[in-house]
């Protein structure tokens, strides 16, 4: 009963990362992505954090996004953050897809075809409305 169960957990573990893989629920392997450049209109900034959405395409030229920081001190003297965001169709709220980063910084790679859409988020959280997060792609 015990190998049936340690079985069973294993194929649910595998099928879990198989689907997460499928579906760009993790960041990708930054060898496989080539950077094409900044995301227009997805420049994010507040009280001195700054960030925005990079663009990459993998070998069969599937999208993908990852953030860019500029971090470090904000105007108001705290820690800067950035972070990560995607939705799965217009219609979807955002979810924070990386971690947080308190330094100068990129994300890894998140698939980002459509309908999917990523934005980053900065700020230095001193309240709990204090960030921006402002276009995406």
């Amino acid at each position: 009963m015990m190998k049936n169960v340690s079985v069973l957990r294993m194929v649910a573990i595998a099928s879990a990362m198989v689907a997460a893989a499928l579906l760009g629920t993790g960041p990708a392997s930054a060898d496989s992505i080539t950077y094409t450049g900044p995301a227009p209109y997805t420049y994010s900034e507040f009280v001195g954090c700054e960030g925005f959405v990079e663009m990459g395409r993998d070998d069969a030229q599937n999208p993908y996004a990852r953030g860019s920081f500029s971090l470090g001190t904000s105007t108001r003297g705290t820690v800067c953050k950035g972070w990560l965001e995607r939705r799965e169709s217009p219609n979807s709220p955002f979810v924070r897809i990386s971690a947080v980063h308190t330094v100068s910084d990129v994300t890894g790679w998140y698939w980002d075809g459509i309908p999917y859409e990523a934005r980053v988020c900065v700020g230095d959280l001193l309240y709990s409305n204090s960030y921006s997060c402002i276009g995406s792609w």
